[in-house]
């Protein structure tokens, strides 16, 4: 009986896995075939609509965080941190999750080959050459800060820094998905795609860790 309950979270993880990288793949087959969908376009002009000089700011910094050496400078610091705290392992396989993550996104959107938003259909604050599906930046913040809360909620003893790890990352976890449409940088669906590998990703890891 034992051996069956222990065993029984694994098993659930397993097929939340399998789960994940077959929804995954499905959406990448339907993003190579067309270049946005319709919910796309109503999502990105909806949320477009919406004009306050906090949010928009928020909403550019979110992403800031992600951009050039920001999050691998933020990778870094979180190893070190790790490390000095005891948690060897953890800190290395914060590293090894978050390139693959990043590799396994890149080498998606070599294959899924779908195109940026239109300038033409929606207001683009900064043009990217590289490809849409999906969103790295969703990938590795998914990835990145869901693993930081996952260790903050079975590692970290101290309440408030406990509660302050698990609340950025949360928020930035859930922002980043709207910054990147907001700014027009990727559509509704790219941002899901990054949020299903990167959770997938993330399942991976606790798995490892198990």
């Amino acid at each position: 009986m034992k051996s069956e309950k222990s065993n029984k979270p694994v098993k659930t993880l397993n097929i939340t896995l399998i789960g994940l990288i077959v929804g995954f793949v499905l959406f990448g087959l339907l993003a190579h075939q067309r270049a946005y969908f319709g919910y796309d376009l109503v999502i990105s002009r909806q949320l477009q609509s919406f004009h306050n000089p906090f949010f928009s700011t928020a909403m550019s910094l979110v992403s800031e965080v992600g951009n050039g050496y920001n999050l691998e400078i933020i990778v870094v610091l979180a190893m070190s941190l790790l490390f000095f705290a005891g948690l060897k392992a953890e800190a290395v396989k914060t590293a090894l999750l978050t390139a693959a993550s990043a590799t396994a996104g890149s080498l998606a959107k070599s294959i899924v080959n779908r195109p940026r938003p239109d300038a033409e259909l929606v207001y683009i604050q900064e043009v990217f050459l590289d490809k849409s599906f999906p969103s790295l930046h969703v990938l590795t913040y998914t990835i990145f800060f869901g693993y930081m809360l996952y260790l903050a909620l079975y590692k970290v003893r101290t309440k408030w820094l406990k509660l302050f790890i698990s609340l950025s990352a949360t928020i930035l976890i859930f922002s980043i998905g709207i910054s990147r449409v907001y700014l027009g940088a990727h559509w509704a669906s790219d941002v899901a795609g990054g949020y299903l590998l990167g959770t997938a990703f993330l399942v991976l890891a606790i798995i490892l860790g198990r």
